[in-house]
């Protein structure tokens, strides 16, 4: 994992994978052909968590002709960094590959073909300064 300072992305996964945040969007792009195991996938998340740095939020995974082993997609399947995630993809078995890992996720998982419509879809789960301080307010009204 190689770490730049933000803005740069981190490069993950032997170079396969590289990670930045965009308009309160993880970006996670993989070179299209990559295979990628389960030490990649552990890898791509660490570099996850050091980008979002504590604080959950959406992600758009590009994941054009890429193949991803059983293991890995347990691994993504378990991430507890992100709220929701849309997988960008071109081809049926694009497609075929977001289904096998969105199958046990803990969070809103789509297959996109439009990065446009991915992103549009992401805007719902970005936690917004505002929305904190209303969430903060109504704890704090709760515990009074």
């Amino acid at each position: 994992m190689t770490t730049g300072a933000a803005p740069e992305p981190i490069l993950a996964a032997n170079g396969k994978n590289s990670l930045s945040i965009r308009d309160g969007v993880i970006e996670s792009v993989w070179i299209p052909g990559s295979f990628v195991d389960v030490g990649e996938a552990r890898d791509a998340m660490r570099a996850a968590e050091l980008v979002i740095q504590g604080r959950p939020m959406p992600m758009l995974s590009v994941m054009t002709d890429v193949v991803i082993s059983a293991a890995a997609r347990y691994e993504f399947a378990n991430s507890a960094d992100v709220t929701a995630i849309a997988v960008l993809g071109s081809s049926p078995v694009d497609r075929v590959v977001a289904a096998a890992t969105g199958r046990d996720t803990r969070y809103p998982h789509e297959f996109f073909t439009s990065r446009a419509d991915a992103l549009a879809w992401l805007n719902g789960f970005i936690s917004r300064p505002a929305d904190r301080e209303a969430d903060a307010l109504e704890a704090s009204a709760l515990n009074s």
